[in-house]
């Protein structure tokens, strides 16, 4: 039960959260992240203001202008259906404005930001700090017996794989195809 449980069991030495904390500390002092990040945050702003804003007007409509609402248009399709369809288009649109935006203007910052920081410490963030989470979660695991499978313990298809690829990290990477 909840009142007989203990304090989390510490694993490791909490190395890991400390070389994260510095290697990113630079990072987040860099003007560029933090235009990254006000972007970011001015469109996720406009982009939920825009849909809940715009639901809220359909609600509102529906509830108190029943009879605009319920206005033929064409045949038995009202001005409240296809204000309802136009929900769906409105988000799939949204969607689209966000994904595009994300990728002519947020993206190649990040990538920038991202090929600058590998540079500087030769090897890429994202395969560190797995890497890194790795050898805490292996640490945890020797701490707390029978919490699972051995370490090194997977098939044999997948650790040619890994040796193939050169990757040694308890999660593969990102497979590129994601982008």
């Amino acid at each position: 039960m909840v009142w007989d449980s203990g304090p989390p069991e510490r694993r490791g030495s909490g190395r890991v959260r400390q070389k994260q904390a510095r290697r990113y500390a630079a990072l987040a002092q860099d003007e560029r992240f933090r235009l990254l990040r006000s972007r970011f945050r001015w469109l996720a702003v406009s982009i939920v203001s825009t849909f809940l804003g715009w639901y809220l007007l359909y609600v509102l409509l529906s509830a108190f202008a029943r009879g605009l609402m319920g206005q033929r248009v064409l045949g038995n399709i009202n001005v409240g259906l296809i204000l309802g369809v136009l929900q769906f288009v409105s988000t799939f649109l949204l969607a689209w404005a966000y994904t595009s935006y994300a990728r002519k203007i947020l993206d190649p910052l990040a990538r920038e930001l991202r090929e600058e920081a590998e540079q500087a410490a030769g090897v890429p963030f994202a395969r560190r700090a797995v890497h890194d989470a790795a050898e805490g979660a292996v640490e945890g695991a020797r701490a707390r017996p029978g919490s699972g499978a051995p370490a090194g313990h997977e098939s044999g298809a997948v650790a040619e794989q890994r040796a193939r690829e050169g990757w040694s990290g308890a999660v593969r990477p990102d497979p590129g195809w994601l982008r």
